[in-house]
């Protein structure tokens, strides 16, 4: 079961990334709406394309688990202060960065 979620957490963290990577329009201006640089977003997206694969290489080294793990808690921590604190969006807007803080908490306990 652990590994089902290390899969599906990797997965949508992975397009997370590439979204950000490549600049999708939506997410630019989500970004605007955070009033962070640009060039966060390219950094966000590429830490989040790391933790990806390393939460996959996770299925058969716990350590890369545990340092995945740790770090999406940092940046879903960041991401649900962006969505409230920065962009003061509604609180819906922060359920996929709270589901993934969750499965990123449950696979590393």
């Amino acid at each position: 079961m652990i590994t089902f979620m290390q899969v599906i957490l990797a997965v949508f963290i992975l397009i997370g990334g590439f979204i950000k990577l490549f600049r999708i329009p939506f997410q630019v201006e989500h970004w605007r709406q955070y009033q962070y640089p640009l060039w966060f977003m390219s950094v966000i997206g590429l830490i989040e394309l790391i933790g990806a694969i390393g939460m996959i290489a996770g299925i058969w080294n716990q350590y890369l688990v545990l340092g995945s793990g740790i770090l999406f808690i940092i940046l879903m921590i960041g991401a649900i202060h962006a969505h409230i604190f920065r962009a003061h969006q509604n609180i819906i807007t922060v359920i996929p960065a709270t589901i993934c803080l969750l499965l990123s908490l449950v696979i590393i306990l």
